[in-house]
């Protein structure tokens, strides 16, 4: 969730934002989420989120998943620590538990976190010729770094990296096929199942709105797959407590080839 750019001053009150939105891509991929944050004391915030995607496969199926987390986030001054777990996928073929932690460190001009995170997935491999249905269990944990920095009032940059270490050679087991015919846009769940990624960001503010440019690159963990993409996005305020956000990206995949994503979210903030 992105920092809402008109927010006011709150003064002592509990804040809170939610939001929701939806996004689609050219492969006939569908998301919708739900979320929201609130201020629990003076510097700790619990949030959660809810979403929904629907991707078409080949021969005219959809996949149907599910994504939730919570989390925690709590400032020191300057450290600060964030907790979250996340559940994504559909219990009836693929899913995932996901433990999340940042420890961070903020400042005037900017911040920088070290990222660790934990996956528990599950597989159901249905019935292929004369092997029976199976299921497969494996783990990936995750460690990585986020920096933010502000070079002026307006104008700021982001980066970060992620890598992945499986206790599993997901190339070589005979269901990464499987997995790889369902990975098919950015929208597909599936398609975090990687072994590094790298993003950077530039923002912009214009008065109240603000311009990003983001760009990223990742390797997929089933075939080693190099995916690349663009991301340019949007911010304003409509109203005195709204702002609408509009992101349109561009894929350029080994995995599932040449893709637009456009997304459309509305954010709401106010005082408990």
């Amino acid at each position: 969730m992105m920092l809402l750019l008109s927010t006011p001053g709150l003064g002592d009150d509990r804040a809170y934002i939610v939001g929701g939105g939806a996004q689609f891509d050219s492969a006939d991929g569908i998301a919708g989420s739900a979320f929201g944050s609130f201020e629990t004391g003076e510097k700790t915030w619990l949030s959660a989120s809810l979403g929904r995607t629907n991707v078409e496969l080949p021969r005219r199926q959809t996949a149907r998943t599910w994504y939730g987390d919570v989390g925690i986030d709590h400032h020191f001054d300057p450290l600060g620590l964030r907790l979250g777990v996340a559940y994504w996928g559909d219990n009836d073929f693929f899913d995932s538990l996901d433990l999340r932690g940042s420890l961070y460190v903020r400042g005037d001009r900017g911040s920088l976190s070290v990222d660790m995170e934990h996956r528990a997935f599950e597989l159901d491999v249905p019935p292929i010729f004369d092997r029976p249905r199976r299921d497969v269990t494996f783990n990936a944990l995750g460690a990585g770094l986020t920096a933010r920095y502000s070079a002026t009032e307006d104008l700021d940059f982001k980066a970060s990296f992620m890598s992945y270490d499986y206790d599993v050679e997901l190339a070589l087991d005979a269901s990464s096929r499987l997995l790889s015919l369902l990975t098919i846009s950015r929208l597909s769940l599936l398609s975090t199942l990687i072994d590094w990624r790298v993003s950077a960001g530039i923002g912009r503010d214009f008065g109240a709105s603000r311009l990003e440019f983001d760009v990223a690159r990742w390797q997929g963990a089933i075939d080693g797959s190099d995916n690349v993409s663009a991301t340019v996005g949007f911010v304003t305020p409509v109203g005195n407590r709204a702002d609408v956000e509009l992101r349109l990206g561009f894929d350029d995949s080994d995995l599932y080839g040449d893709v637009t994503v456009l997304s459309v979210f509305v954010y709401f903030y106010g005082l408990l």
